[in-house]
């Protein structure tokens, strides 16, 4: 496979964008599509009242919408009046992918500038892998930042080949798309424009400056002046300092985005995962020749290397900002999450070396074909980095062999966790996968008025669930899924607690940062409440039906029921 296959690949384009296609559909059909969970759930209603602003009435998260900067979702507005939205997502997605692999391919080659690396680069990509703040590479539905992967690539490998203008004008373009993607790219062109700068010396500094880096930042800003417009006239750059907003984010379902240390092994994980992913980039980066001053500056890989201390520097400016001075722009731009992009350079640089050691043939086959294996199907770069380390360090034949019996043990059992807590559902769901948690909602759609306003299940969401506002186009009046938008909208949380509390009431000083307990205590609260409590927060927060999860059964005026929820009408229940 790695003989033959990538020069065939290399020398035919058609093959190349065969296999390009091949990886897209491995990819959706290993990692699944869904409609309308995660950050989509967000996203779908904010589309939709757009359209319809009769939509969602009294509804606070609908106003959240003004601060999310981006015009991709705008495209979709003719789509949804025609009813295909759901379609035109999913085709999206297929290509945004197809053009990511297609970068992938073209990245490797400017670095390498060789067909086994940028083969082993493609191929691994199709199995999902997690970094710093644990986000992959592709995910499960089109959203504004999986969108801009492809182009964002294309930027960094014209700046790899020199073409400097050009990267920073396609970065422009991308930011009115989704521009905290944006900044860790400008970030890595930033610290390698300096780099250049340096070694160029006073004399070179001038025009290297005047002809390569100025340019660049015009086309830059002139490609980014819509959504710059658009900022200008909405909030200002807050440079406040929000402790207790970080505090509270921490305590709520972010601390492995800002914090990224805990005592869940959830946090240990991701941020294992990305320490790991940082280890074969080091370990993988080529040893070089003493070479000029001249040969150093123009070489792709030394370009590379200054990305990833450009992310490492984000990172550090990340814990400096979340524990000792939480300035409100640098949370609102969440920037661990840089860490995608390291682990592209470094599984691209990983990729080389697996390459490398084909063609040098010094290492077992057998342990080889194991590294390579692992490399691929591993969701994490601990396993791959443990058996680099293991076959590279240890001499006792039994450990190795524990080692090769423990590696694949440990990625099937990866796939099993991931599976067992709800993050990973194969399947292709263009419309949005039918359960009772969707049928109440098409209910309280088709059956309630547009102005109808819920009290839900308020920790009904999460990465292969739909929020409340998605499908029943209706307002909801407390959910966990609105503090998405609400970390890049400080004050937002106060009001939002005041309602939550309502409805989940002492969940709120049960948050510890750890995300599944803070499902699982908000769950309890909800069920927990007394119909008393349930009448009164109806009451004070203007709700006309409720919605409650079997068993719990309420004396309130039922009008519908499925297999796992019950619907209230509480609008004519006498409020005191």
């Amino acid at each position: 496979m790695l003989s033959n296959l990538p020069v065939q690949l290399g020398s035919s384009a058609l093959k190349r964008h065969l296999l390009f296609l091949f990886a897209t559909i491995f990819t959706v059909l290993l990692i699944g599509y869904q409609y309308g969970t995660f950050d989509e759930a967000m996203h779908i209603p904010f589309l939709k009242a757009l359209v319809n602003p009769a939509l969602y009435k009294g509804d606070t998260l609908l106003s959240l919408h003004n601060i999310y900067y981006s015009y991709f979702w705008f495209f979709f507005i003719p789509f949804l009046k025609l009813g295909w939205l759901e379609p035109s997502l999913f085709v999206v997605h297929i290509i945004s992918i197809y053009l990511s692999y297609w970068a992938i391919w073209e990245l490797s080659a400017t670095l390498f500038q060789d067909h086994r690396s940028s083969f082993i680069s493609v191929i691994a990509f199709i199995v999902p892998h997690f970094s710093f703040v644990g986000f992959p590479v592709f995910e499960f539905a089109p959203l504004s930042r999986t969108v801009v992967l492809p182009f964002l690539l294309i930027a960094m490998n014209q700046f790899l080949k020199g073409r400097w203008t050009l990267a920073f004008f396609i970065s422009g373009l991308m930011c009115n798309v989704h521009i905290v993607s944006v900044n860790f790219v400008v970030a890595m062109f930033g610290l390698a424009c300096l780099m250049e700068l340096y070694r160029g010396g006073i004399r070179n500094f001038l025009p290297m400056l005047g002809k390569r880096i100025l340019p660049g930042v015009v086309l830059f800003v002139i490609a980014a002046l819509p959504v710059i417009m658009w900022k200008a006239n909405g909030s200002p750059v807050d440079l406040s300092l929000r402790p207790e907003w970080v505090n509270f984010l921490n305590q709520s379902l972010f601390r492995h985005i800002f914090a990224m240390v805990g005592s869940y092994p959830v946090t240990w994980f991701v941020v294992g995962s990305g320490l790991s992913t940082l280890a074969l980039f080091f370990i993988a980066f080529p040893r070089q020749e003493k070479q000029t001053i001249e040969q150093m500056s123009s070489s792709p890989i030394t370009t590379a290397r200054y990305f990833i201390f450009a992310g490492i520097v984000v990172l550090l400016v990340n814990i400096i900002t979340v524990n000792l001075l939480p300035v409100t722009i640098v949370i609102e731009s969440q920037i661990a999450r840089i860490g995608l992009w390291i682990l592209i350079i470094a599984y691209l640089f990983f990729a080389n070396l697996l390459a490398r050691l084909f063609v040098e043939d010094n290492m077992p086959r057998a342990l080889f074909w194991l590294l390579f294996i692992t490399f691929i199907f591993s969701p994490t770069a601990i396993l791959p980095l443990i058996l680099w380390l293991l076959m590279r360090n240890v001499k006792n034949p039994t450990a190795i062999k524990a080692g090769l019996i423990l590696a694949p043990i440990s990625i099937l059992f990866l796939y099993f966790l991931f599976f067992q807590i709800g993050f990973w559902d194969p399947g292709i769901y263009i419309y949005g996968k039918m359960s009772p948690w969707v049928d109440v909602q098409l209910w309280a759609k088709q059956n309630t008025s547009i102005e109808a306003r819920f009290i839900t299940p308020p920790e009904k969401w999460g990465v292969i669930e739909s929020d409340w506002r998605v499908y029943s186009e209706r307002a909801s009046a407390a959910t966990l899924s609105e503090l998405l938008v609400a970390a890049f909208q400080p004050g937002y949380e106060i009001g939002w607690k005041t309602r939550f509390e309502m409805v989940a009431p002492g969940a709120l000083a049960r948050f510890n940062g750890e995300v599944f307990e803070v499902f699982d205590v908000t769950r309890q609260a909800y069920l927990g409440l007394s119909a008393e409590k349930l009448s009164s927060a109806a009451c004070a927060l203007d709700a006309q039906y409720i919605v409650t999860e079997k068993p719990a059964a309420y004396p309130f005026f039922p009008v519908y029921e499925n297999t796992n929820f019950i619907v209230y009408d509480v609008s004519k229940t006498a409020c005191k």
